[in-house]
């Protein structure tokens, strides 16, 4: 049975009827693959704009690989929660896999936010020193968000078999309050810094650059407070009111929240960071180049002398492709009863 040690047990109120069971199943699924799609695309941007590629950049695309790794690995396994709460009630396993990949990834996005945050900082205060710092530092302060938050996941794992109690709420709450203290006095810093620069020619242009990359970092950090937030309020009062209630759809309200700040980022990318867009717009335009060859490929113009009259006739290889019947396979999903429900959502509380 699942660990029933902690004071959230039986805080989760009401059932998921079969529709709701439907809709979350949905939303969760559209999530995931907008996850997987902007990240896999957004990698692959920042791996393409080599040669204009800032320090910064190391950053987000850790960042991404992170989310990405929430809507491989995180969505797909809260989905399982909707499709058979049976095998989640019964064993410890896949509750302590999905926390430790939840915990993981999800503090590791939260830490590279504060480290990001920090580095703008820098940048702007002061810019000099800055640019001197070396490659390797960005790296070692990768290794350090995955190392952070790798301790923290393990410690889940101590939870789940009854090693640690209470110490681990403490850690995660503490991690992620210090991480969103962090950013929040970076950013207040950043600003007043840069109202503090003089407005001299040169100055002015490399303010300009800061600035936009600043807000740009600014916004996600936004994003990710707007959408972290509720669910971790609720974390917090399940663990620590002992009369607090909520009901099922509200936690997977604010799971499915916190899960969008995974693809959220992305969309920030697009619009404000100018290397990213121009490094999509190769990625883009050499798909649609090698698209175009495909299909002149597939047109052949030939020369039929067997009559007096010239024709031109044009074969495609695919006009002989042979039909094939498919058939669709319908699956019926049926939810739980209610205390399965209300184990499931309560187990949630548990997960960051």
């Amino acid at each position: 049975m699942m660990n029933n040690s902690t004071s959230a047990q039986g805080r989760a109120t009401g059932t998921v009827t079969s529709v709701e069971a439907v809709l979350w199943g949905t939303s969760f699924g559209v999530v995931a693959f907008m996850i997987i799609l902007s990240n896999s695309v957004s990698i692959a941007a920042f791996v393409k704009a080599k040669p204009r590629r800032k320090h910064t950049h190391y950053f987000l695309i850790n960042l991404s690989v992170a989310d990405f790794m929430v809507g491989a690995v995180s969505v797909p396994l809260f989905i399982s929660y909707l499709v058979n709460p049976q095998v989640w009630t019964s064993s410890l396993t896949m509750p302590m896999v999905h926390s430790t990949v939840d915990i993981l990834s999800g503090l590791t996005s939260v830490f590279t936010l504060a480290i990001v945050s920090i580095e703008r900082l820098l940048a702007v205060s002061i810019p000099f020193k800055y640019r001197l710092i070396p490659r390797y530092a960005y790296f070692c302060c990768i290794a350090a968000t995955w190392g952070l938050s790798g301790s923290v996941a393990a410690m889940s794992i101590a939870f789940y078999l009854r090693i640690v109690k209470e110490a681990f709420y403490i850690v995660v709450i503490l991690s992620l309050s210090l991480s969103l203290s962090v950013a929040c006095f970076a950013y207040i810093a950043i600003i007043y810094k840069i109202n503090q620069k003089n407005n001299s020619a040169k100055n002015a242009k490399d303010l300009t650059v800061e600035r936009r990359l600043s807000m740009t970092l600014f916004f996600i950090t936004t994003i990710f407070v707007v959408s972290w937030l509720p669910f971790q309020l609720v974390f917090i009062l399940v663990h620590f009111c002992k009369t607090c209630r909520f009901s099922v759809n509200t936690v997977f309200f604010t799971k499915l929240l916190h899960y969008s700040n995974s693809f959220m980022n992305t969309a920030v990318y697009s619009f404000r960071i100018p290397e990213f867009k121009e490094a999509l717009k190769e990625i883009f335009s050499r798909s649609s180049s090698r698209s175009g060859v495909n299909d002149m490929h597939l047109k052949e113009i030939t020369y039929d002398s067997s009559t007096s009259v010239t024709r031109l006739t044009l074969h495609s290889p695919l006009i002989n492709s042979n039909k094939t019947s498919s058939s669709s396979l319908s699956k019926t999903v049926e939810v739980s009863s209610m205390d399965g429900n209300q184990i499931m959502a309560n187990s949630l509380l548990r997960n960051v």
